[in-house]
């Protein structure tokens, strides 16, 4: 058995796949400590899993929410707001990350630890570029977003662009690149200025979307291969390991028109996710809007308590929060803002989506989910009803959707990621020649 440290960033979208990910590796007998921000604790009660919170201003606090988010007013959307997050929100909290994941890796300096992170969590970073403190065995890297590394045959992440691998497309995703790496300068500069602070030396520091992927000795994909956009040069530690189910120890509290859904001909979900879902006039409001005089039975789930939807109309329903796991298996199409997550597992259902997201990664995860043949992408995150309705009518009439998403479905149930991680872990874990 090994003695593995998980360490995620203080967001629902990575630490709570995370955490799920620990408690499976304790329950399979590793000694296992979880980092993430002190929010995050207490999902663990009952488990083998020991919590430790992160400090600082890596603690996901809302007061330095805050503070990021009041420093952006004074910032233009483009390249300086997007230079700006990557500082704030990535960079300057790692030295608090670094300083934890030394404190834990020192509490047993004779044992070999294993680190298991979600993409954005860096704190292990110094050390990979010689840092100086207590090293772990191995260090595995968990992909909650679609993939941010580059290749010859891509476009730069958060561009949107489908894969070209032609000679034509080669040269255009190697001109993109070189832009993309010369627009993110400054937060580059940012970084290998901390990470020389920590005593790193980032003399031949790769660009940081690629050294997400690269710098891991693994990096483990959470979904399938179909889902992702081939790339002939990704490094060999790259694998697809399945999409995470849907987490079986939520409560199912159901609502009282539940039997509604049971016994409707067709059922439509519609979704503004668990963090894009402040302003549900961007998406929620035109949906219904756009599917009132539809002959199917329209799930809203607002992901917050007290939430303004606007007009219900006579053949929709609105709850905060229903289990995936319950929903799923009723659902006939998706109208969703694109959390990576949650359209992954619809997908996982065999169940066709309808996507209007263009904040955070969603442009990426409309884009991929599109290029599948699974999804309609609307390419904003601000539809007009016509827009929606058409997508869905497409979306219902074209049964090409849904046998896209049940192709994926079952590539899907052919992946068990708990057991690829487990494996993965094992392969690092000391061996009984270790203990002689």
């Amino acid at each position: 058995m090994a003695r593995i440290l998980v360490a995620a960033v203080p967001h629902v979208g990575h630490a709570t796949p995370l955490r799920r990910i620990a408690v499976d590796l304790a329950a399979r007998g590793h000694d296992v400590v979880f980092l993430s921000g002190p929010a995050f604790g207490d999902a663990l009660a009952g488990t083998d899993v020991r919590f430790v919170a992160l400090q600082g201003i890596a603690d996901g606090s809302a007061e330095r929410m805050a503070q990021i988010v009041a420093g952006r007013s004074e910032i233009p959307e483009g390249p300086a707001m997007l230079n700006y997050e990557f500082i704030k929100a990535f960079y300057e909290p790692i030295p608090d990350q670094f300083a934890a994941v030394q404190r834990i890796l020192a509490e047993a300096p004779d044992a070999t630890t294993i680190v298991i992170t979600d993409q954005s969590f860096m704190g292990h970073w110094p050390l990979r570029f010689g840092a100086p403190g207590p090293r772990p065995r191995a260090c595995i890297g968990i992909g909650t977003v679609p993939l941010s590394l580059n290749s010859i045959d891509t476009a730069p992440f958060g561009l949107g662009l489908a894969p070209d691998a032609s000679p034509e497309g080669r040269a255009r995703n190697a001109e993109l690149n070189r832009s993309v790496e010369a627009m993110f300068a400054e937060s580059t500069a940012v970084l290998k200025e901390t990470l020389a602070g920590l005593g790193a030396n980032t003399d031949e520091f790769p660009f940081p979307m690629d050294a997400i992927v690269s710098l891991p000795d693994l990096f483990l994909q959470l979904t399938v291969a179909e889902v992702e956009y081939p790339r002939s040069d990704a490094p060999a530690g790259l694998r697809y390991i399945g999409i995470l189910p849907a987490d079986p120890a939520l409560p199912e509290e159901l609502p009282s028109w539940w039997d509604e859904v049971t016994g409707a001909r067709r059922v439509i979900l519609v979704t503004q996710g668990t963090i894009a879902n402040r302003d549900l006039g961007q998406l929620v409001a035109p949906a219904l809007e756009a599917l009132a005089d539809l002959d199917a039975l329209v799930v809203v789930t607002t992901g917050h308590s007290g939430a303004e939807v606007g007009a219900i109309p006579a053949n929709a329903r609105v709850a905060d929060f229903i289990p995936y796991t319950a929903l799923l298996p009723h659902l006939d199409a998706v109208v969703t803002n694109g959390g990576y997550g949650g359209c992954l597992l619809a997908l996982a259902a065999g169940v066709p989506l309808v996507i209007a997201g263009r904040t955070e990664d969603k442009v990426e995860v409309s884009a991929r989910l599109a290029w599948t043949g699974a999804a309609i992408n609307l390419e904003t995150s601000t539809p007009a009803p016509h827009e929606v309705r058409k997508a869905v009518d497409e979306l219902l009439n074209n049964g090409a959707y849904r046998r896209n998403a049940q192709r994926l479905a079952a590539s899907t149930a052919r992946h068990d990621p708990f057991d690829a991680i487990a494996a993965a872990v094992a392969e690092f874990a000391p061996s009984d020649a270790d203990a002689m």
